[in-house]
């Protein structure tokens, strides 16, 4: 007769997550994520597979957590060009710690995409989406006139993605540093 599971699997894996994005994919021992989730070493394996699998789904739920807040500062912003200017100051304002721990995608890119190709496809896809989501946004901004109309949104897009990027990673370096609003206030004049 199989054994019930005696642990709720979404707790647990939000917790893996956690551990993953704390400590990066190579510095995390089994050990640690058992630990962490409070199930035993053949729970894992039956319920989530390798290591491997469960760095791929926890990488999944982070960056569907992380698009799912930009698509809605997008949709309740009182303009698209003001859910930018939330989105790249809402980096600049969040604490030492926050900013310190980083971007957990983009810590998995910096780790694992040279040798890991299923990350680096699954990353790729994950920034052609964001991408996507960023020019509807923009293209209904230019449709509102809030955008002069000779702007190519696509490119724009594709900024801005790189942008946001580039800025989490500064914060993850110098977390105090004054230069994150100068970063934001020149990246958002792209929108003028």
């Amino acid at each position: 007769m199989a054994r019930t599971k005696e642990f709720d699997r979404e707790e647990a894996l939000d917790r893996a997550m956690h551990v993953f994005w704390d400590k990066g994919y190579e510095a995390t021992s089994l050990s640690d994520l058992l630990d962490a989730m409070g199930i035993a070493r053949q729970s894992l394996y039956d319920t989530f597979g390798d290591k491997h699998a469960l760095f791929m789904e926890a990488l999944d739920r982070y960056e569907t957590h992380r698009v799912g807040k930009l698509q809605s500062c997008l949709e309740t912003a009182p303009s698209v060009t003001r859910a930018f200017r939330d989105m790249f100051e809402a980096v600049a304002d969040e604490s030492e710690h926050e900013k310190r721990r980083g971007c957990m995608g983009i810590s998995a890119v910096m780790e694992r995409a040279p040798h890991d190709a299923e990350l680096a496809k699954g990353i790729a896809a994950r920034q052609r989406g964001l991408e996507a989501i960023f020019f509807r946004a923009l293209e209904r901004a230019r449709e509102k006139g809030e955008l002069p109309p000779t702007k190519d949104t696509r490119a724009l897009a594709r900024f801005f993605v790189g942008a946001l990027q580039g800025l989490r990673v500064a914060a993850t370096a110098d977390p105090k540093s004054a230069a994150l609003r100068d970063i934001a206030r020149i990246t958002l004049q792209a929108l003028e």
